[in-house]
């Protein structure tokens, strides 16, 4: 299949880039020329997990739940649908009745919050001040056969979900599904048309890595 486009909804790695408060190691990518005296240029890398645009496994969660490893590839490429939230600048995003038939008839593999809240990366207010999905939202979506969940902000759960111990990560990933955050460029996707989306993490069994996501239309 031919697309006319490819889109990429990932925010750049880079030293110094916006991390969750208290994550380590800081984030380095370091270059060195002629390492070896021959002209040859290394980097060396130094990054968490969930930096940047990052995928999630049940492993985040749960001990004995699943890393990236234990799904199958295709797990990270499907049809994806991206729902406009971009009303819901903070507070709980909740699904309307049209969203749900929506989602019923397409079917989609994936579903993409687009919140637009991407344009405050790097702002004071990025990691403490952000939309979430609702608790009825992750319980609707995870009685389909949906595989994963992408937002345009930091986390699934609310800035203070610590407190009720991440209700939306344990009921989205104790379902046995994928969470991307930190997308960005969702203004960009068609809105409630089908395209195709994938979040490829490298081959580490991990509980999360950074993706390069992308749209192709």
């Amino acid at each position: 299949m031919a697309y006319k486009r490819i889109i990429d909804l990932s925010h750049e790695l880079h030293t110094g880039m916006p991390i969750y408060p208290g994550d380590r190691p800081k984030p380095q990518i370091t270059t060195v020329s002629n390492i070896h005296g021959d002209g040859i240029t290394l980097s060396s890398i130094r990054l968490g997990s969930h930096y940047g645009t990052h995928i999630e496994a049940p492993r985040h969660f749960f001990p004995e739940g699943k890393t990236l490893l234990d799904f199958q590839i295709d797990r990270f490429f499907g049809k994806a649908i991206c729902l406009n939230k971009n009303e819901k600048q903070n507070g709980a995003i909740k699904l309307t009745a049209e969203e749900r038939k929506l989602i019923r008839d397409k079917n989609p593999a994936w579903i993409l919050f687009n919140t637009g809240f991407d344009k405050d990366w790097g702002k004071d207010n990025y990691f403490s001040d952000h939309p979430y999905l609702s608790t009825k939202t992750v319980e609707i979506l995870a009685g389909t056969d949906i595989s994963g969940i992408g937002v345009d902000f930091p986390s699934i759960d609310a800035a203070d979900a610590k407190k009720n111990n991440y209700p939306v990560h344990h009921i989205w990933l104790g379902a046995g599904r994928l969470a991307v955050e930190n997308l960005c460029g969702l203004d960009n996707l068609p809105e409630n048309e089908l395209f195709d989306f994938c979040a490829l993490p490298l081959k580490m069994n991990t509980e999360g890595a950074p993706v390069r996501a992308l749209a192709f239309l």
